[in-house]
């Protein structure tokens, strides 16, 4: 019988977007069982705030590659994904190479762009 496998989301907005903070989550998070640690991504946020987005403007939101690169450095196992990349607000070769570079030097452990559960597969 498969086991029921965790994530943890949001791990780059918020108090989460400090480095110490990131790292302690990082951390604790994958001694603690997790499967995986997740980033959310806006590359701006609205001002004023859109009905329906409860994210503040001035919300702590890091890049989501930039914040799973500095988790991979600070964890050994835990698979890192993102909730969302929002592909037209970026460009995509520099995305490519962003991603492709992450994989490599986290070991193969991010798990897609929003991914289902059916393109997840373990390495």
């Amino acid at each position: 019988m498969n086991q029921m496998k965790y994530g943890l989301h949001g791990v780059n907005l918020n108090t989460c977007a400090y480095p110490d903070a990131a790292a302690r989550i990082g951390r604790a998070a994958e001694a603690a069982g997790f499967e995986s640690l997740w980033v959310a991504d806006h590359v701006v946020l609205p001002d004023p705030p859109v009905p329906g987005r409860p994210m503040a403007p001035d919300m702590r939101l890091l890049d989501p590659v930039v914040a799973l690169t500095y988790l991979a450095a600070h964890t050994s196992r835990i698979r890192l994904g993102t909730g969302v990349i929002i592909l037209p607000q970026r460009q995509a070769l520099v995305l490519a190479k962003q991603l492709a570079s992450l994989d490599v030097l986290s070991s193969g452990r991010p798990q897609g762009l929003n991914p289902r559960a059916e393109e997840r597969t373990p390495r």
